[in-house]
């Protein structure tokens, strides 16, 4: 490809993702305000941050870069779970997600300075019922205080608690990657 892609994010699961689709890239990322508009439909958010994630390097980029943001979220009737604040917060999402199904809703925006695409994918999955014991064991051990949704399916909790995916894996795992290189090859 004939650009520099940067990604905008720090997320170690993004990273090996596109490092996994053979694409090399840097990271760049600013302080970007996560808040979003009030009344905002859950499944627009992702893409509206991810927007927000990639045009915040707008004044940083040449005419050789694409810059790449993303941001995920979980949803679970209506009501949005992103990255837990603390124990407690990522115990009593884990125990709402539990025994139910939710969506996993990525935005992506691929940016440069001629250039945007916005999408989103969403995943559908569905957990098993899970003990106190289990859930507090999770957030002993796997700590997940930066993941949407409190959990990572590619973590223990993936391969105990989660029934059955309809939709891309990857999405769940932080980004749409197939989708995602479709896009940047004919970006």
């Amino acid at each position: 490809m004939a650009f520099n892609i940067i990604l905008a994010s720090n997320s170690p699961r993004r990273k090996e993702l596109l490092t996994m689709a053979g694409f090399e890239f840097e990271v760049i990322t600013k302080n970007v305000n996560e808040t979003h508009p009030i009344g905002v439909q859950p499944e627009l958010i992702p893409v509206y941050l991810a927007r927000k994630k990639a045009r915040s390097l707008m004044n940083d980029i040449t005419y050789d870069d694409v810059v790449l943001g993303a941001d995920t979220v979980v949803i679970l009737d209506g009501k949005i779970f992103e990255k837990p604040k603390d124990e407690k917060d990522a115990i009593r999402m884990l125990k709402a997600l539990s025994g139910n199904m939710h969506e996993v809703v990525t935005g992506v925006c691929i940016y440069s300075k001629e250039k945007e695409i916005t999408f989103s994918e969403t995943t559908t999955v569905y957990f098993n019922e899970l003990t106190k014991e289990e859930i507090k064991f999770y957030v002993k051990k796997f700590k997940p205080y930066d993941k949407a949704g409190s959990y990572a399916c590619q973590e223990w909790i993936g391969a105990v608690a989660i029934k059955k995916f309809e939709g891309d894996y990857f999405n769940v795992v932080g980004l749409p990657i197939n989708r995602v290189y479709q896009e940047l090859k004919n970006f």
